[in-house]
Parts: structure tokens; C-alpha cells; sequence
């Protein structure tokens, strides 16, 4: 069940998204590792890779969209950053996509910096209400982590996006308890299905 606007919905039994083409990005793969964890060596393209599979996987128990993912496995989408930036936004495109997510974690020289934050871009429309949607569906699963809000960013796979699109940054490698909580099972699955949530509440409204 979910809550959209004081209201208890069953959300198995919700059609709203059906003919809907929603793609997950889970960031970088190959021999991008993205960040990787100070205390425990987390490589981030894998957590990326493994959270954006159990969206895909709630998202199909729960709805009738069509989901896609930029990658399936570790691998390389380009020759470079760009070239690989570009194939991502090209998969939505060819997808016709209606929605964009891109899954990431983040890291900083100053360790005790932690907690998650949700990117939108203002040059992109619908963006920042899509943001300000997932990251309060992520708290109201209880989750003991820092709250940083949602940012307004120029990052490649938000600004040059026709669908709505955010870029999830679920805590830091750099930072000891957020390497933790971002490898465990219980995180995972509740990132998982508040996201979920927050993607019918998006369509709901």
C-alpha cells in the first residue's frame, strides 16, 4: 500500500502505469568503478547496478510499466565518460522513456560527510517535483540516514533528458555508516520499494 494524498492506495492494483517506459541507470560499469568506499572498498558501479535491478524487479511485481535498464551487467557503454553519457540518454530516447532515474553513490575528501541527496535540473521540466517525490517516499521508510535534500544540478543525464529525470545519490563511500547501510539487504529493498512508490505517486498527481 501507499499513501497519495492522504490516500491508502493498493498499488498492486494500480493501472496508471501501464504503457508507461521507465528507465533505470544504474552509473558507470566496466572500468568505471565510479567512487569507491574508503573503509571497505565498495565499488560503487556495483551497489548502482544491484539497486537499480531490484527497482526494475519492484516496479514489475507491482505495475504494468515497461522498465529498462541502461546496463544489465558490468560493462562499458562507451570509450570515454561521454560517449557513455550520451548512450544512456540515447537508450531513453529510443525508449520514447517517460521517466529517467539514474542510481548513484556518492564520495568526498572529507569522510564524515554522508547522507542522500536527489539531483533534478532546471533546464528540464517536471524534474524538481519528480525529486522532491522520491527522496520523501526514501524517509518515510524509516531509513537512519542524513537528509540532504534535492539540488539543482547540471549533470549530462539530467539536462539533456526529454523525459523527467533525477539522479539519486544514495550516500557516500566515503563516509564508514553509509558504505554500511548502502551494502545491507534491509537498505537495498527499502531504497527499492520507496522509489517504486514515489514513481506511482509521480504518475498519481
Amino acid at each position: 500500500m501507499i499513501e497519495i494524498d492522504n490516500t491508502i492506495v493498493e498499488s498492486n492494483t494500480l493501472d496508471l502505469l501501464e504503457g508507461k517506459k521507465i528507465v533505470i541507470d544504474p552509473g558507470h560499469g566496466g572500468v568505471d568503478n565510479g567512487t569507491t568506499g574508503l573503509t571497505y572498498g565498495t565499488k560503487e558501479k556495483a551497489v548502482n547496478l544491484t539497486v537499480a535491478q531490484n527497482i526494475k524487479q519492484e516496479l514489475e511485481k507491482r505495475t504494468a510499466a515497461t522498465v529498462i535498464l541502461t546496463r544489465d551487467k558490468d560493462i562499458d557503454l562507451g570509450r570515454n565518460q561521454l560517449e557513455a553519457l550520451q548512450k544512456r540518454i540515447q537508450i531513453a530516447d529510443d525508449a520514447s522513456a517517460d521517466l529517467f532515474i539514474s542510481i548513484h553513490h556518492d564520495a568526498f575528501h572529507d569522510p564524515s560527510v554522508n547522507g542522500i541527496t536527489v539531483h533534478y535540473s532546471s533546464h528540464q521540466n517536471k524534474g524538481e517535483n519528480l525529486a522532491k517525490i522520491l527522496l520523501a517516499s526514501i524517509f518515510k521508510q524509516s531509513i537512519d540516514a542524513k537528509n540532504r535534500g534535492v539540488k539543482d544540478s547540471d549533470f549530462y543525464v539530467l539536462k539533456n533528458n526529454s523525459a523527467p529525470a533525477v539522479l539519486l545519490e544514495l550516500g557516500f563511500t566515503s563516509n564508514k555508516e553509509d558504505e554500511i547501510r548502502m551494502v545491507s539487504k534491509d537498505f537495498q529493498s527499502k531504497t527499492a520499494i520507496s522509489i517504486v512508490d514515489g514513481i506511482i505517486e509521480f504518475f498519481a498527481k
